[in-house]
Parts: C-alpha cells; sequence; structure tokens
C-alpha cells in the first residue's frame, strides 16, 4: 500500500459550528471569537492537532526571508547535482568525469571525514525548493539527482547505497558516524517523494531500509554499542517511512533506534537529561516524528519535557533562541559568560524548530509559536551571510564578535548542511491548518493556498520595520472556516484587529490566537497592528548580562568597541535611560531598523537587527551592565575593529575555522578566561601574515601585539617581522625579532611613523615542534593619534 501525502498527516478537528439557520441565511455574519487559550490534554491528540501546509502551497514573496531564499539557491546552484553524486558515483565504482568533488567533511573517500551527509542536505534542500518554484528546473535536478542515486543503488548490489564502504557500518568503525550520515541520505529521499512526488526517491529509500533492517539484526547484543556513536535521526528517517509506505515495520525498526530508559522516561517524567546538544537533539527529533505518526504518549510527553527543560523553566537558551555551548548541552539555567564559548551551533537551532514545529501540531498551543517566531529571526535567518550565502556553525554574541561564516566550497561542515534546508524551510510554519480552521502564525509576506476550501490567503506586511499587516481572501465562493491569527507574547500595548475595516469588539489576548469564525467572500481583509516594544533578554542566572529586543528581533550593538561589553545603567533605576528603552532608542529612518542610543555615561550606540550581520562585521550581542565606566588611559587602539587580510583568507581543514578568521586579531578580547575562543589561528605553520588597514594615515607611536595565552604559558618565544606601508605595497620594516629566543605575554615596540597598513609576519622557529609553529595570535594593537 503506497499513497502520496503532501504533508505528514492532517487531523480532524472539532469546531464550534454557527447554527444551520445562520450559514443558510445568504448573510455574512459577524467573527465569532473563541478562546483559544486552553491548553490540551495528552488524550485530546485527535481533537487538537494542526497540519502544516505543503510547500507547494505556500509562497514567500518579498523580504528579508525571499531575498535569504534567493541567495540559497545561488548557492545550491554553485554547488551543483554532478558534485552533489561524486562521492556516491566514486563509491559505486561509476565514472565521475571531471566533475570537482566536494570539500572538507564532504570530500569522498579515502580521504573524506564524512561523506554523504551533506549531500543528503542538498537533495532535500533542493526538493524543498523544487516544491514553491514555478520554474520546473529544480524538479528536473531532483529527478536526475534520485535516478542516479538509484544507478549508484544498482551498482552497490541493490540495496545498500551510501557514499562509504560497508565496512563504516562495524561497530568498531563507527566513529565516522555512518549511521548519523545515513538519516541525512534518507531524508534526502523522503523529501524528494514528499515534495515533488518522486517515485523512485521512494523505492530507493525502501531499499535502503531494507539493507538497514539487515544491518540492525546483525549486530546482535552489539546493538548498544552501535547507539552509543552518534547517529543522528535514525528514529525520524524510519518513522517516516511509515506513513508513505503503510508498512508498520518501519515504526518497529524506528523504535529500536530509541532510548526510552536512559532518554525519554526521564523527560517525560519532567527530569533533566544532558549530552553532545546535536546529538540529544537529533534523537529528539524523532522521538517527535513518532509522537506525530504514531500518536505514543511516551514520545509526545518526552518532548514535550525536553522542550520545556531547554526552552521553559530549564532557561537553557540565549536571547536568540539557539543553545549549546562548545557544542555541549547547557546545565539548566547556567548561560552567563557562555556567549564566546563557541555558543548556540546552527546545527541545534535548525533540530529546535524542528522540535517545536511537531509540538505546536500536536498541541496549537501558541507559546510553541512565539520560541519558533524567535529562533526563525535570529539564529536562523542570521545564520546566512546575506551576500555569499556561507553558513555559520557556531553564533558568538560576545562584545565585538564576529559571525562563523563557513563556505559551501571547502568546509561542508554540519552546519553547511542545514544551512541549506533552512531557507528551503522558510515557508512550513507560516500557516496551519486542520478541515476548517486556517492559522496565521508568522508575520511575513506569503502567499497560501488552501484547495479544500478553495481560497487563496494573501498576507502582505513589512514586520519587522512595521507594525502592521493585512490579511485578504482570495475566492470564487463563500466559504465558513475560522480564521485564527497568532497574537504574540512580545506584543505591546493595544494589539488590534479590524475586519473589513471595522475594528473588533474583542480584546485580543497576547500570547494566544484571535480565532475569527464567518462566512469569508472575495475581496475580504483583516488587518492587524501589534505593537513591537523593546526589552531587555537578560541571562538566566545573571540578570547583569543582557541583550536588546525588539518584539522578537534581537538588536546588536554594531560595529568594535574599546569598552567592550560595557553598558552604563540600571534598568531598575527610575533615573536611569535604560530604565525607558523607549524614550533611550531613537530611529533613524522608518524605512530601517537601526536604533541609536546613549547610555548613562554619554555613549553612543548604534544597534541593529542580528539577522542583518554579515561577514566580517563587528557587533556585541549581549551587554554587562554596570553602574559607572571603567576607567581608561592611555592612546587608543587604532587598529580595533579594522579590516584585515590574512595569509589564509579561506579557513579551512577542521573545525577550528571557527578560530582562523584574521578579524579576531582585531577585536579587543584577550588575556581573559576565554582567551581560547577569540583568537587568530591560521590555516598552517609559520610563516604567517596579517595586514590591518586603519582607514586612513595616522602619526603611529607603537605597535603591540599578543599571542594567545596558550602559548605564553608554555613559553614559546616567537620570531616575527612587522612593517608599515602607506599604500599597501611598499613597506617599511619597523621591528626586525627574526632570532628571538624569549618568549613574553606581549611583544611592543615604540615606534615613530606614518602609515595606513599594519603588516605582522610570524617566522619559522626550528626548534619548535609542529603544533607550536602555528601561530595564535589574541591581539594586533597599533597605536597613536
Amino acid at each position: 500500500m503506497r499513497f502520496f501525502l503532501g504533508g505528514l498527516l492532517v487531523f480532524t478537528t472539532l469546531i464550534q459550528v454557527p447554527p444551520l439557520a445562520t450559514r443558510c441565511s445568504g448573510q455574512t455574519p459577524p467573527a465569532t471569537f473563541v478562546s483559544s487559550t486552553q491548553k490540551p490534554s495528552p488524550d485530546r491528540r485527535a481533537e487538537v492537532g494542526m497540519a502544516s501546509f505543503p510547500l507547494s502551497q505556500v509562497r514567500i514573496s518579498e523580504g528579508v526571508f525571499r531575498e535569504s531564499i534567493e541567495v540559497n539557491l545561488k548557492v545550491l546552484r554553485e554547488i551543483g547535482v554532478e558534485r552533489a553524486l561524486y562521492a556516491f558515483r566514486f563509491q559505486a565504482g561509476l565514472p565521475t568525469g571531471d566533475v570537482k568533488p566536494l570539500r572538507g567533511w564532504a570530500s569522498p573517500e579515502p580521504y573524506g571525514a564524512f561523506p554523504g551527509f551533506f549531500e543528503g542536505h542538498y537533495l532535500t534542500a533542493l526538493a524543498m525548493h523544487a516544491s514553491q518554484d514555478a520554474d520546473d528546473d529544480l524538479k528536473r535536478e531532483v529527478f536526475y539527482m534520485v535516478k542516479e542515486l538509484g544507478r549508484c543503488q544498482k551498482a552497490m548490489g541493490g540495496k545498500y547505497l551510501f557514499a562509504s564502504p560497508e565496512i563504516e557500518f562495524e561497530p568498531d568503525r563507527l566513529d565516522g558516524v555512518a549511521w548519523y550520515r545515513m538519516h541525512k541520505l534518507l531524508e534526502g529521499l523522503l523529501a524528494a517523494y514528499q515534495h515533488i512526488g518522486c517515485d523512485e526517491a521512494l523505492d530507493v529509500a525502501v531499499r535502503v531500509a531494507d539493507w538497514i533492517d539487515q544491518r540492525m539484526e546483525s549486530y546482535g547484543d552489539r546493538w548498544a554499542k552501535v547507539k552509543s556513536i552518534e547517529f543522528g535521526g535514525m528514529a525520524e528517517s524510519l518513522e517516516g517511512l511509515f506513513p508513505f509506505t503503510g508498512n508498520p515495520h518501519f515504526h518497529e525498526l524506528a523504535i529500536r533506534w530509541e532510548e526510552p530508559e536512559r532518554i525519554l522516561q526521564p523527560f517525560a517524567a519532567g527530569k533533566d537529561f544532558n549530552e553532545h546538544a546535536n546529538t540529544l537533539l537529533a534523537k529528539m527529533v524523532g522521538a517527535a516524528r513518532v509522537a506525530e505518526v504514531s500518536h505514543s504518549p511516551l514520545h509526545r510527553h518526552a518532548v514535550a519535557g525536553f522542550w520545556n527543560q531547554v526552552v521553559g523553566t530549564g532557561r537553557k537558551t540565549y536571547a536568540t533562541g539557539g543553545t549549546s555551548v562548545h557544542e555541549g548541552m547547557p546545565s539548566a539555567g547556567r548561560l552567563a559568560n557562555t556567549q564566546s564559548r563557541m555558543p548556540q551551533e546552527t546545527c541545534v537551532s535548525y533540530n529546535l524548530l524542528k522540535v517545536t514545529q511537531a509540538m505546536f501540531r500536536l498541541t496549537r498551543e501558541s507559546s510553541y509559536i512565539d520560541y519558533y517566531e524567535r529562533v526563525l529571526w535570529n539564529s536562523i535567518l542570521g545564520s546566512q551571510d546575506p551576500t555569499t550565502g556561507w553558513k555559520s556553525y557556531y553564533q558568538p554574541l560576545n562584545a565585538n564578535a564576529v559571525k562563523d561564516f563557513r563556505s559551501h566550497e571547502n568546509g561542508c561542515y554540519c552546519c553547511n548542511g542545514t544551512g541549506l534546508e533552512n531557507p528551503a524551510r522558510f515557508a512550513s510554519m507560516i500557516y496551519s491548518h486542520d478541515n476548517e480552521e486556517l492559522c496565521v502564525n508568522l508575520f511575513i509576506p506569503s502567499r497560501v493556498h488552501w484547495p479544500e476550501q478553495k481560497i487563496t490567503l494573501e498576507q502582505t506586511t513589512n514586520f519587522p520595520v512595521e507594525d502592521r499587516g493585512v490579511l485578504t481572501i482570495d475566492s470564487d465562493t463563500s466559504v465558513e472556516f475560522t480564521l485564527s491569527l497568532r497574537i504574540p507574547s512580545w506584543c505591546g500595548e493595544s494589539p488590534r484587529i479590524w475586519i473589513n475595516g471595522e475594528l473588533t469588539q474583542a480584546q485580543p489576548t497576547k500570547g494566544s490566537y484571535a480565532r475569527m469564525r464567518r462566512i469569508w467572500k472575495m475581496g475580504d481583509k483583516v488587518e492587524f497592528q501589534f505593537p513591537l516594544r523593546f526589552s531587555f533578554y537578560p541571562m538566566p542566572d545573571d540578570r547583569k548580562q543582557v541583550a536588546l529586543m525588539y518584539g522578537p528581533i534581537v538588536l546588536v550593538g554594531a560595529g568594535a568597541r574599546e569598552t567592550l561589553s560595557e553598558l552604563v545603567g540600571d534598568p531598575e533605576n527610575p533615573s536611569s535611560k535604560l530604565n525607558h528603552l523607549d524614550a533611550w532608542l531613537s530611529r533613524d529612518s522608518k524605512e530601517s531598523l537601526d536604533f541609536v542610543g546613549v547610555d548613562d555615561a554619554s555613549r553612543e550606540i548604534l544597534f541593529r537587527p542580528y539577522y542583518q550581520i554579515g561577514a566580517d562585521q563587528f557587533f556585541t550581542g549581549y551587554w554587562d551592565l554596570v553602574s559607572r565606566p571603567k576607567p581608561r588611559s592611555g592612546p587608543s587602539n587604532l587598529a580595533l575593529g579594522k579590516r584585515t587580510q590574512c595569509s589564509t583568507p579561506t579557513p579551512e581543514g577542521s573545525n577550528l575555522e571557527c578560530f582562523m578568521r584574521a578579524a579576531k586579531a582585531v577585536d579587543g578580547q584577550f588575556g581573559e578566561g576565554d582567551d581560547w575562543y577569540v583568537k587568530w589561528f591560521p590555516n598552517g605553520m609559520s610563516p604567517q601574515w596579517i595586514i590591518v588597514d586603519l582607514g586612513q594615515a595616522h602619526d603611529i607611536q607603537a605597535i603591540e601585539w599578543v599571542p594567545a595565552k596558550e602559548d605564553s604559558d608554555a613559553k614559546i618565544a616567537y620570531r616575527y617581522r612587522m612593517e608599515v606601508s602607506s599604500d599597501g605595497n611598499n613597506w617599511q620594516e619597523v621591528a626586525d625579532a627574526s632570532s628571538n629566543k624569549l618568549a613574553d605575554d606581549s611583544y611592543r615596540h615604540e615606534v615613530t611613523i606614518s602609515g595606513r597598513y599594519v603588516r605582522l609576519t610570524t617566522l619559522p622557529n626550528p626548534k619548535l615542534k609542529d603544533h607550536q609553529a602555528r601561530p595564535k595570535i589574541a591581539e594586533l594593537m597599533v597605536f597613536g593619534k
């Protein structure tokens, strides 16, 4: 038995229907507002479940999400199907031609670390975008890629399909996270079937699942060892096969990947559990799919308990909605001072959205969409460089931070893979529905077609630049249904809703849905105004560390500051400017989201949305509230926050890429407890060089650079050369330490010279071991007038 589903599952909902006389009178009755604040109990699953609209029925029309989609499509084209097939063809012994293979983690065997996973994400993203694109070229690419994967499968014996040999699935070889990668491949095949109806994709996936069944059986008493290694969301994929095939054996296989005693039962009982953040998230995504497809009470309660531990009372998320610290799941309420420590891995945010989406469909609780919106606008939208389409791995929020964007050409890291999917998923939760109700969850300009009710709903809005929007009904006939509009919890005073120009009398309740039931006809309009307000989002364990928000949007301080994260003021002091945020912040223009504030020390700060920050742009995410500024003296550091060039401009080679940005050498951060996270760590041993552009010529009085604390502690004597230039071509040497034998915490040289460019070159020291010969520079400073 096989059937095609455009979404996951559609569940019926019991809705109060107006009397027959009213429905048949030929008149349009006033909207009936129904409370939606009651929290459903688990045993009401069939009554309250919602479904997402198929992506093919939703179109984002304009705005920042449309722009992000177009940039991502450019990235997908740059990668290309042939490159995404290379590792599979190579493994199958099929010709690869002159195709350039992917690099980094996706490099083919025998040198690639994890081939196959990135390509699975690529197929998922391609299929999702294809379902929303009027141009059939993307669909043809999906069908072609699936056909070629089928050829590879046939060459590998008919069932097995992977970018690595089968030996990688031996229990002693699973450090290559083979099952994690297999999960991504299966999800890509399921996406091709679900979103554009590629039957061959399901055929290939079913044959792969047959091989998986046999492999799982072969493990015998080694099964526990297999599950001790990261295996992604294998339960998600196998459970996903269940509704597409009607075969309950896939559900049985999915359940075998679960860990009820270790993870599900503790979460269901309200207890916490921590491990590698994305490992745990992938397991919970699997549990969420089981909860939706098979209606398992244990899985539903476990996912709800997990979500509460992370987002709710557990308070593990930053203002952006992201979480994880150095890839681990933080302890409950313990986030202060972690904002520079490789925080909020983008894969974690991606998976949190999937879990949250499932929980909303199961419960209808608006709190899930409040959180979903916060992650989407900040951690997800902000994870892609607006120009290049590079994706971020970690997302630091410390003082004078730069984003960790990584190339799809050289890295192909896990977050590059999920990053390909993120824009393709933007439309998945703007709207949801059951048989007679349409929910407007997010404020994004778009159109949704609801064929069952024969209507199209268009949303026009310039949110969050403006706080208004309009919903317009397009239908050839009058249709009775409930239109539910989310009233966000961040909303300021007096949210308002108009129906065909008439202000509704019912006062909308923040943190709920305004449910408007009536007979809707062509041209009916619902207008809404949800005022955005400023607020501070404090760390759960330090109320003096705060991020600034405008509605659900995180605003960051643009540029680098010598005062780092210092924000002088006290929100609890009635006389402090920070106690009156609406008056404190002035808007540059009605067309932008740039705001200017002057703190209690008369220091001006430009704030703008986190999602707008691009590559090598300095910003401060979290601020330390202080009652008075720290005293400072001496000349200014002219190099702070300036543009840099370096000998390894395209970081690659390992997960240490987050340190390989030369901008980290001019961020003003060094010598403190987080020194390890804020250094420049070039990709290779000395000689290495870095140039800072001061922007214009200055009279330079001193140049100082600081090695990373770990090298100072190890008493490594650096050899180096310093030069100054006015044009970036002709250089004058100002310091020669090519024979230096003395280790120091910093190397300072007093000079008298005018110039715009300063270059530091580290030189080889034959007495150093290889790992010591790779320079680690915490800061390069230039002092002058």
